[in-house]
């Protein structure tokens, strides 16, 4: 919850209001905004006006009716205490929150291939809104001041290299120029990203909650809120990335944008939560339910990207937290994006962003967007038999397509076990979208995994052409 603000001498609008900002299309749309209290305040958009009264904390809101997409620059006019307000330019199409740490702020001009990717930056339909790093102990209504207001901008080679680090997020960038394409709507992206940090900060109070570690959390906000009674708060010190404060990552770069309706949100992070995998799926699992929540929007689809493979100081630590992401985003309104085929060993910002966004947007227009024509994974196990020294596996794949393999040579990184849990590669022989599994040197093999290893790349895949996800299956 936000705290009360002081109430406001002069109208104004809430700072995820900007020219040429995007209103999210076929919802409710929500705006608000701050004022003198007791005064009534009008909002005209699109042919459409609504009223509300600006209450005693300073703060107004209201709802516009869903509107149609429209990629028409028109004024959204705010009337109050004598003034009057206009934010031009505001289009009507889908907004997606685009938040993590550093694999997601890595800007456009650090990833691969820059030069190609700013010769796609010419976007009219591709809003960009990028919220400068920081942190406060207490949800904010506003920006904090030190990080500077930010802006809606139109996405051209120009402003998608602004600010940042290099610049607009890579995978954000490649996301929605690929949506832009395919809907033909304009597209509003949010980037809300804090390189070092781990999930808990961008958990609010609210949702910490239903877990010993989320449980831990909120005690540990609580009693900092208590104690800023008599005192700064405890939390104030603590602003960079190694020290972050449960809730504060949200504070400061989230809470000033609700409630502001959304298509969507993607998640890429977990480096920093790498070694501490067991409360992770249940703190992404409420980060998720935050975004929701926040948006008014309880089916709000997000989707996570798998941390690609990097040498970190435990092969397994990598491995409890792929399994703590695959945990997390199971379900109809959730889902994982695989970088099992697109890490660097040794850099822990692997450069291939534009496949990323890519995937990432397979991903959303297949669930999100009822496309299934488009791809929205690599094939996915859908069941495993067992037999002696050998195993089938049935897959879920594209369109019902035949497994085959991306360089045309046999299947790669499968390995069974049996009860020891000493696995040993196996041979593979595909057949409609089943694999086939043998290994004589494990006679009753009961568990299988699949790229389960630092160092494999997958070539498992079917006629949407991408990588299967890395598994481990021990029923």
């Amino acid at each position: 919850m936000i705290r009360p603000t002081v109430a406001h001498p002069a109208l104004r609008l809430g700072d995820a209001f900007t020219t040429h900002m995007v209103l999210q299309r076929d919802v409710p749309a929500a705006v608000w905004g701050f004022g003198p209290p007791g005064e009534e305040v009008r909002v005209t958009f699109a042919g459409q006006e609504a009223a509300a009264r600006v209450k005693q904390n300073g703060r107004w809101a209201l709802h516009l009716a869903p509107l149609p997409a429209s990629d028409e620059g028109r004024v959204l006019t705010v009337r109050g205490a004598g003034q009057r307000l206009e934010r031009r330019d505001v289009l009507v199409g889908d907004v997606w929150l685009c938040a993590g740490q550093s694999n997601m702020e890595l800007g456009v001009t650090m990833a691969d291939h820059p030069q190609r990717t700013l010769a796609l930056a010419d976007q009219p339909r591709l809003r960009l809104l990028l919220v400068h790093k920081a942190s406060a102990p207490t949800p904010q209504a506003h920006f904090p001041p030190a990080a500077g207001t930010p802006r809606w901008s139109v996405c051209t080679p120009r402003t998608v290299q602004r600010g940042g680090w290099g610049g607009f997020s890579a995978v954000a960038f490649h996301f929605g120029t690929r949506l832009v394409q395919d809907l033909g709507v304009p597209v509003g992206l949010i980037q809300a990203a804090y390189g070092g940090s781990r999930v808990a900060p961008f958990i609010p109070l609210p949702a910490q909650r239903g877990h010993p570690a989320l449980d831990a959390d909120a005690a540990e906000i609580r009693a900092a809120d208590q104690a800023a009674r008599h005192g700064p708060h405890p939390f104030t010190p603590y602003q960079t990335w190694n020290t972050l404060k449960p809730g504060t990552a949200w504070n400061a770069m989230i809470a000033p944008l609700t409630p502001l309706a959304l298509r969507g949100a993607l998640w890429y992070q977990g480096e920093s939560d790498v070694g501490d995998a067991g409360p992770y799926a249940p703190r992404l699992q409420a980060f998720m339910a935050a975004v929701r929540c926040a948006s008014g929007q309880r089916d709000l689809p997000v989707y996570a990207a798998q941390l690609a493979p990097y040498r970190y100081a435990s092969d397994g630590d990598l491995f409890d937290l792929w399994a703590a992401q695959q945990a997390a985003t199971r379900g109809a309104r959730s889902g994982l994006v695989c970088t099992a085929d697109l890490g660097d060993l040794n850099d822990i910002h692997p450069l291939r962003k534009a496949q990323v966004g890519e995937r990432f947007a397979g991903l959303a227009l297949h669930r999100a967007y009822g496309r299934a024509d488009v791809p929205g994974s690599g094939p996915a196990l859908r069941a495993a038999r067992f037999g002696p020294g050998r195993a089938t596996l049935t897959f879920c794949t594209h369109a019902h397509s035949a497994l085959r393999t991306l360089d045309g040579g046999a299947p790669r990184g499968f390995a069974l076990a049996g009860p020891d849990g000493k696995f040993a590669p196996a041979l593979v022989r595909l057949r409609g979208q089943q694999a086939h599994l043998h290994c004589p040197d494990v006679p009753a093999p009961t568990q299988v995994r699949h790229a389960w290893q630092v160092g494999a790349t997958p070539n498992l895949t079917d006629a949407g052409g991408q990588p299967a996800t890395p598994f481990l299956h021990a029923p």
